[in-house]
């Protein structure tokens, strides 16, 4: 890639997205409760991820839960999982399982919804995090385990005991986000506690560009994962790393950029195409326009809003430098505004197979074959657009208001 330094001796370059959802975990009537696609099991994430997607190490983010547990114990039992010394699962030594938790917890006098993805080097520490929070939590078969009587910064510290890390989850949605709750982080999880949380998660209606305009967020690595409720999702925002080895422990250290290690790539939709990205009135059902931030509706200012990732941003940054916050300069990675195959217009099931037949895997398609070669697949048309969109060159339209943004093929 232009403007990509090729990575330092001994080191590599691996494709992550930390944030999977399963669908199904457990014996039969052990579902995970979330809506997904029931195919979305264990195994099947891994084998997407090494036959399809190659992504070279994928985060589960509901393998605390009962039923997940067991098919993580029946998959090592079995030998179709190991653990790596330096952390993390290897599925035939392709994929990098690092197993976790989403975590909810409320914050503030409101009780507003707060994300928080967990992560831990192996079987034994997730099996710990699930025995402390079989006590606080009242389904064990939830997606996301709802915390009740636990803060923030209380989960954070019982995971860094844990030897593990902690990602606020998408960060700046309007729902169940650490922004969505407070206009900080530190309010949400206590500074002195920030060791263990070595990156946030931007999510699908921001990039880095935005998030620094927050000087508070300039402290932290910036990852960018599919939040995938389903097999063909996963992907669909993704990371590239360079580690000396696909293990949790290297994982660890590149989030912190420490010893080489570092995101040297986060490859994500234009923030247009999230569901939040503008704000949206309920009341009149449609995103409003108008130079950010749009805090009330101009039909009335009692109308309910959705405030939009770009509003808040614009909301928060005087509020936190009027606080007294100051940003940290630092050298971002580049912010590849991509957009997934399953994105582009036309390009329907059976081309995207006979891609797959030729590149091997989407980032075969995406990172390594030619417009000319794409054409010689598909024909020139779809070439062109599948070539636009993994240049970022798509119209679209923004998103608002729970709704995606949409792809327009000119």
């Amino acid at each position: 890639m232009p403007g990509l330094p090729a990575p330092a001796s001994g080191l590599q370059e691996v494709y992550l997205d930390l944030h999977i959802h399963l669908g199904w975990a457990g014996e039969p009537g052990g579902g995970v409760k979330i809506s997904a696609a029931r195919d979305l099991t264990l195994e099947n994430i891994l084998i997407e991820c090494r036959e399809r997607k190659g992504i070279g190490m994928v985060g589960v983010i509901d393998a605390s839960t009962a039923g997940a547990l067991h098919d993580l114990e029946r998959l090592l039992a079995a030998g179709k999982v190991e653990e790596l010394p330096g952390g993390g699962l290897s599925f035939g030594g392709e994929v990098t399982l690092i197993p976790g938790a989403e975590v909810e917890v409320t914050h503030g006098p409101c009780g507003k919804a707060v994300h928080l993805t967990c992560y831990v080097r192996g079987a034994r520490e997730l099996r710990e995090l699930g025995a402390w929070q079989q006590a606080r939590v009242r389904n064990r078969q939830l997606s996301t385990q709802r915390h009740h009587g636990t803060s923030a910064s209380e989960v954070v510290e019982f995971v860094g005991g844990l030897g593990g890390i902690v990602i606020p989850a998408h960060i700046f949605t309007p729902f169940k986000s650490t922004l969505g709750a407070a206009a900080t982080v530190g309010e949400v999880i206590a500074p002195e506690l920030w060791r263990y949380v070595p990156a946030v998660e931007l999510g699908l209606s921001s990039d880095t560009e935005l998030a620094d305009e927050l000087p508070e967020l300039t402290r932290f690595t910036y990852v960018t994962n599919s939040d995938s409720h389903s097999l063909g999702k996963i992907g669909r925002e993704y990371n590239l790393i360079r580690v000396a080895a696909p293990t949790f422990d290297e994982l660890a250290l590149a989030l912190r950029e420490e010893q080489g290690r570092r995101v040297a790539a986060n490859y994500g939709l234009d923030p247009r195409l999230g569901k939040y990205h503008r704000t949206y009135c309920l009341d009149c059902d449609h995103r409003l326009e108008g130079e950010p931030p749009v805090l009330e509706c101009p039909v009335s200012p009692g109308h309910k809003l959705v405030l939009g990732v770009l509003d808040r941003i614009r909301h928060y940054r005087p509020l936190q430098e009027r606080a007294g916050v100051r940003a940290v300069p630092r050298e971002r990675p580049p912010y590849v505004h991509q957009i997934p195959l399953a994105f582009v217009p036309g390009l329907g099931k059976r081309a995207l197979e006979r891609l797959l037949a030729a590149f091997g895997t989407e980032m075969g398609v995406l990172h390594r074959a030619t417009e000319g070669e794409l054409a010689e697949v598909v024909g020139p048309k779809l070439a062109r657009l599948v070539a636009a969109a993994r240049d970022g060159a798509l119209a679209i339209e923004a998103g608002a208001g729970g709704v995606y943004g949409k792809v327009v093929a000119e």
